[in-house]
């Protein structure tokens, strides 16, 4: 082959390869983890899996319904999974609703640092576990504040309070023992109670919530 045949062939051969590495790609989202899978767009989502936490991705758009709060104006809104990586907006205010609350782990530990960010200002109704690591009866409470986390997931935010490191929202609290509960929803205390019995008992108090 001549030089300038073998010229050619080499430039040929590198413009395939980038047509290969340029292949159309899409965003999958895990609704397992929340975690960002990149795959190529020619691939089915329900064959992939995610790179984080290795479950089956299911299809952008599963026929899942979600109901957000806007932060700005207070108005709940129904999303459907299909709309997430697109931007959902409130229906009333037009400010875009955060989405990412869907997918952040729980239950998660607030402070007196993000207290306001995390529960007053929560697109999700709030489950607010004040609790100590000293506390016998936490022990007993724990266990049952993380099943109805893990059952409870994109529906509610379930959050804990250790009193012993955040004692100013202890205090902005009045919380005088633990454990102790509050339900918030759009910013404000709905319901407090001094621990909880089982799972179901956690179940009926946040349905009217949801």
């Amino acid at each position: 082959m001549s030089d300038a045949g073998q010229g050619a062939f080499e430039r040929n051969d590198r413009k395939a390869r980038s047509a290969m590495n340029t292949e159309e790609t899409r965003i999958v989202r895990c609704g397992k983890c929340g975690a960002k899978n990149r795959i190529a767009a020619s691939r089915p989502a329900s064959e992939a899996r995610c790179g984080k936490c290795k479950a089956p991705l299911k299809p952008a758009d599963d026929g899942a319904v979600f109901t957000l709060r806007c932060t700005g104006c207070g108005a709940k809104n129904r999303v459907k999974s299909g709309r997430m990586e697109s931007g959902a907006k409130c229906g009333r205010c037009g400010e875009g609703l955060d989405t990412e609350a869907l997918f952040a782990p729980q239950p998660m530990m607030v402070t007196d640092v993000n207290f306001d960010e995390k529960v007053l200002k929560s697109p999700l109704p709030v489950l607010l576990y004040a609790m100590s690591p000293t506390c016998p009866g936490c022990a007993q409470v724990g266990p049952v504040i993380d099943r109805f986390a893990a059952d409870a997931r994109q529906k509610v935010r379930v959050a804990k309070l250790n009193v012993n490191a955040s004692p100013r929202t202890a205090d902005r609290l009045n919380v005088m023992g633990v454990p102790f509960l509050f339900i918030y929803d759009n910013g404000l205390v709905k319901e407090s109670m001094p621990g909880v019995a089982d799972i179901n008992q956690l179940r009926i108090k946040m349905a009217r919530y949801l």
